[in-house]
């Protein structure tokens, strides 16, 4: 019996340690980026690309503006479009890594879950175009998610304002404006992926209004935007 309750008490322990670490990660990230808030600063953030089409014409937006931003790529991603990649990294914008292909570190094996965070493809691993900050999918994160972004010497990113890009139904531009201008400053979460489906076309052109939107506010506000490494 005592055998038992041994074994069942250190399985606990370590469930407890796999999802705790990457929680306790989760929080200290958070404080990080909740330090922009109120203080004037703002992070422009891009997650899941990058695309051929969306992603360009968010760079255009930017070079308009003469404004950084920071974009979280998918490794498969990243390596089907290296044109897109070079672009990001030579006008001056932070490159981050978000994983090889998604996956949600709490749904996943471990092992299977070490190798979507640890796999960089070469492309992000070195020379301009490597990486310089993790953003976790899903904000999810296990012990050995910190592992392998101790391992990659990675920074860990999150945000404090998602944009709304993939809700249903989809928020106005100036609601998410307004909630940015209210906190006054922040880490705003976006999307540049390649989207399917009938309402494609008008996501891609909310994150194209709602960056411009941001990119004004910023302006007319007297705002510093900074790179998701400053959060």
């Amino acid at each position: 019996m005592i055998y038992a309750f041994l074994t069942i008490l250190g399985l606990a322990g370590l469930l407890v340690a796999y999802f705790g670490v990457g929680m306790t990660a989760r929080v200290l990230a958070d404080r990080r980026a909740n330090r922009l808030v109120g203080d004037g600063r703002l992070a422009i953030t891009f997650d899941d690309g990058p695309s051929p089409g969306l992603t360009n014409q968010i760079l255009d937006l930017l070079k308009e503006f003469d404004a950084p931003a920071t974009f979280f790529l998918i490794g498969e991603t990243a390596k089907a479009n290296p044109g897109v990649v070079a672009r990001i990294a030579a006008e001056g914008h932070t490159v981050g890594w978000h994983s090889s292909t998604h996956l949600n570190q709490w749904k996943v094996n471990p092992l299977r879950g070490w190798q979507d965070s640890i796999r960089m493809p070469d492309i992000l691993g070195d020379g301009p175009t490597k990486a310089s900050v993790y953003r976790p999918p899903y904000g999810k994160m296990n012990l050995f998610t910190v592992l392998a972004m101790r391992s990659l010497k990675l920074p860990i990113s999150t945000w404090t304002c998602p944009s709304g890009d993939t809700y249903t139904p989809l928020p106005t531009v100036k609601t998410v404006e307004n909630l940015i201008a209210d906190a006054g400053g922040g880490v705003v979460l976006m999307h540049d992926m390649t989207r399917n489906g009938l309402d494609a076309k008008e996501r891609d052109q909310f994150v194209l209004d709602l960056t411009r939107a941001l990119l004004m506010l910023s302006r007319d506000r007297g705002w510093t935007l900074v790179s998701a490494i400053d959060s």
